[in-house]
C-alpha cells in the first residue's frame, strides 16, 4: 500500500536534520503551504504560520510543538487556518478570554459566593433567611469551595454516608439536603449560574430500617389527641404557673423590691399564658405566634386572619382565616386590654425589648407548665397543634375544612398524617350506601 502524500515539503527527516545542523532561530520554510514553516528554539522546534489579516497586517501563530506535533499534523492545522481565512492570533487571543471568564464563573459559582452573594441577598427577605444560610452552611462546610456545577449524585452519597455515620438523624438530613436544592433552583432559575440545577433529579437514599421506625414511632406519639387528664394538667399547669410568679412576685416586692409591677393587678402575669391559649384554641405553630400581630388577631371582631409564615414568601400563600370561640376571646380581650389595647404591633412582643421573641423563648415556661400540671416530660409544645387537628379530624370535620383552618391549601398532608383518626368516616359512607341499594323488605 503507497505511502500517504504528505501536504508539507517538510518531512520527519528533514525536520531532524534541520534541527540537528541549523542554529537556534533558523527558519525552514514550506515549499506547498504558503507560510507554513518551523522554527529552532532552544528546546526543540516550533511550528508556526505566518499570515496576513484583512487589514494587510501580518502575523505568526504558533502551531504546536516538534516532536510532540508531526510535520503532517501541524501542515493540516495551518492548511485549515489559511483554507478558512482564519486569524488564528485572534481566535486564540478569543479563546484565552473565554477560559478567563469561566474561571471567573466558576469563581462566582462556588457555594461559598453564592451564598454570600445573591442568596443571600434573597434570604434577606425572608424572616428566617438566616436560619436557612446557616443550615446550608453547616451541613455542607466540605462544599463550600466547590463549583456548584459540578456536584453530582456521588458527593450526595458520600455526604449522606458521612452524616449517618455521625449519628445525624434522617429528618435531619432531609431538610439539609432540600434547603440546598432550593439554593441550587435559585442560582439556576433565577440568578443564572448555572445552566441548570445537577442535583434535580439526585435524591438521598432510602433510610435505614431502624431510622424508619424511629420516625413512625416520634410521629405516632407526636400527631395525636391530647387526652382529657392532659387537657385538665394544661388548665391546671397554666393557673399553677399564674400563681407561682404571683406569690414571687408579692415576695420581691415585700423584701427591697416595691417598685416591680404588681402582677396581683394584672390577668395574666406572664405572655406564655395568653401565648399557650392561644395555640390550644387554633392550633397555630409557635413561630406564627411569635410574629402575629393585632391586624391579624382582632380582638373587637374575634376573627384570626393570618399568612401563616411558612407560606409568606409564596406568590399565593395559604391563609388562615377563624371566628375566636368565647373561652378564646375571653383571654384575647383581657391580654389585649393589658396590653394598652394596641391597634398594631406584636401580639406577643419581648417584655424587654418590644421586639420579636426567639424561637425558644416559650420552652422554659413550657417547662414550668409541664410540671406543675403533671404533664409528661416529653410533651412538646407543637403538640397543641396536633391536637387541634386531632380532634377536628376525630369529630369528622371535613379533611379539607381542617386543612384550610390550619394554613394547608389542600388536605393531602392532613390525610397522610391523621386519616386513621377517621377510620368510620368510609364505614359510615359505604353503610348509607349499602342501605340505598339494598330491597327494603316488605313487613310480614
Amino acid at each position: 500500500m503507497p505511502a500517504k502524500t504528505l501536504d508539507t515539503s517538510i518531512t520527519d527527516a528533514a525536520t531532524r536534520r534541520f534541527l540537528k545542523n541549523e542554529p537556534e532561530r533558523a527558519t525552514l520554510w514550506c515549499e506547498r503551504i504558503t507560510g507554513f514553516h518551523i522554527l529552532k528554539v532552544k528546546t526543540g522546534g516550533s511550528w508556526r504560520y505566518r499570515y496576513q489579516t484583512a487589514d494587510g497586517k501580518r502575523r505568526v501563530a504558533t502551531i504546536g510543538r516538534y516532536p510532540a506535533m508531526k510535520p503532517q499534523q501541524a501542515a493540516e492545522k495551518a492548511l485549515a487556518w489559511r483554507n478558512e481565512n482564519v486569524d488564528a492570533l485572534a481566535v486564540k487571543a478569543k479563546r484565552t478570554r473565554n477560559a478567563l471568564t469561566e474561571a471567573q464563573k466558576a469563581e462566582q459559582r462556588t457555594l461559598r459566593a453564592y451564598l454570600e452573594g445573591p442568596y443571600a441577598r434573597y434570604q434577606e427577605r425572608k424572616r428566617s433567611g438566616a436560619e436557612t444560610l446557616r443550615l446550608i452552611r453547616h451541613n455542607f462546610t466540605d462544599w463550600l469551595d466547590r463549583d456548584m456545577a459540578t456536584l453530582d449524585s456521588a458527593d450526595v452519597k458520600a455526604w449522606q454516608a458521612k452524616r449517618e455515620a455521625e449519628g445525624r438523624a434522617y429528618s435531619t438530613l432531609q431538610r439539609a439536603y432540600g434547603a440546598l436544592k432550593t439554593a441550587l433552583n435559585r442560582a439556576a432559575k433565577h440568578d443564572d449560574l448555572l445552566d441548570a440545577n445537577p442535583l434535580r433529579d439526585v435524591h438521598l437514599e432510602a433510610p435505614r430500617f431502624d431510622e424508619v421506625d424511629k420516625q413512625v414511632k416520634a410521629e405516632q406519639t407526636a400527631r395525636r389527641l391530647l387526652s382529657d387528664e392532659e387537657v385538665t394538667g394544661l388548665h391546671e399547669g397554666l393557673r399553677a404557673f399564674a400563681d407561682e410568679l404571683r406569690r414571687q412576685r408579692r415576695n420581691s416586692r415585700a423584701h427591697g423590691k416595691p417598685d416591680l409591677p404588681d402582677l396581683d393587678a394584672v390577668d395574666y402575669p406572664h405572655w406564655f399564658i395568653p401565648f399557650c391559649h392561644v395555640a390550644l384554641y387554633t392550633g397555630l405553630r409557635p413561630g406564627d405566634l411569635y410574629a402575629l400581630t393585632w391586624a391579624e388577631l382582632n380582638p373587637t371582631f374575634g376573627r384570626l386572619n393570618v399568612i401563616p409564615q411558612k407560606t409568606r414568601h409564596h406568590r399565593n400563600p395559604a391563609r388562615v382565616t377563624m371566628d375566636l370561640v368565647p373561652e378564646l376571646l375571653e383571654v384575647v380581650r383581657a391580654w389585649w386590654a393589658q396590653q394598652g389595647k394596641p391597634d398594631t404591633g406584636l401580639v406577643f412582643p419581648s417584655p424587654v425589648t418590644g421586639l420579636r421573641m426567639d424561637k425558644k423563648a416559650h420552652l422554659k415556661a413550657w417547662r414550668r407548665v409541664k410540671r406543675l400540671g403533671g404533664l409528661p416530660d416529653d410533651l412538646d409544645f407543637y403538640t397543641l397543634r396536633h391536637n387541634f387537628i386531632s380532634k377536628l379530624v376525630a369529630a369528622g370535620v371535613p379533611l379539607l375544612t381542617v386543612a384550610q383552618l390550619v394554613g394547608h391549601k389542600s388536605a393531602g398532608m392532613i390525610e397522610q398524617h391523621y386519616g386513621d383518626l377517621c377510620p368510620t368516616v368510609a364505614a359510615d359512607a359505604l353503610a348509607v350506601f349499602s342501605k340505598s341499594v339494598t330491597p327494603k323488605q316488605e313487613a310480614v
